[in-house]
């Protein structure tokens, strides 16, 4: 059995049984995004559902222009549960934890996240977490590419939907 060759087709690799290969390490932007923040990841799993994967995300920064809803490019990958060593060895920091505890909903491709935010401390286990607030945060999000602006038209109008419930509130990350 050959190996392709770097500049031979995916195809070819296929039919070999051979896939190339090609793995690549996060590094902090040349120029930081807001705030000098390096490369967000996060890393999730659900409580309550041990035979599921822990979840790695990578969170790009927000993207600057007029676009009439928050772009941010985001990637997610299941992982072994081993994840949050292995990114202390790579150097990486713990910078905050918490729990959410909610429901996800869909409307049509809008996913809606109703959640609470608990605090993790010392002595705390999952059936007893501290409230970090009385409130409930509502997130509204959507896989999407730039060009894809009706998008945003479908978010406005789930949101004034939610109005009469919900105080929406709209950050501005070129301030932060």
């Amino acid at each position: 059995m050959s190996i392709p060759h770097v500049g031979e087709s995916i195809e070819s690799a296929l039919k070999s049984q051979i896939v190339p290969d090609q793995e690549f390490l996060l590094q902090a932007p040349a120029t930081p995004g807001p705030a000098g923040q390096g490369v967000m990841l996060r890393v999730r799993r659900a409580v309550d559902r041990t035979d599921l994967p822990y979840q790695l995300r990578y969170v790009g920064f927000p993207e600057i222009g007029n676009y009439p809803a928050l772009l941010r490019n985001c990637l997610d990958v299941p992982v072994s549960n081993n994840v949050c060593e292995f990114l202390q060895e790579l150097g990486a920091k713990l910078d905050h934890e918490f729990i959410a505890k909610g429901c996800i909903m869909k409307k049509g491709r809008i996913k809606v996240t109703v959640f609470k935010m608990y605090k993790i401390g010392p002595g705390m286990t999952k059936d007893n977490p501290e409230p970090m607030t009385m409130s409930h945060l509502v997130e509204l999000s959507v896989v999407t590419t730039k060009t894809d602006m009706a998008v945003a038209d479908d978010l406005r109008a789930l949101a004034d939907q939610l109005k009469p419930l919900v105080q929406l509130d709209r950050i501005d990350y070129r301030r932060v």
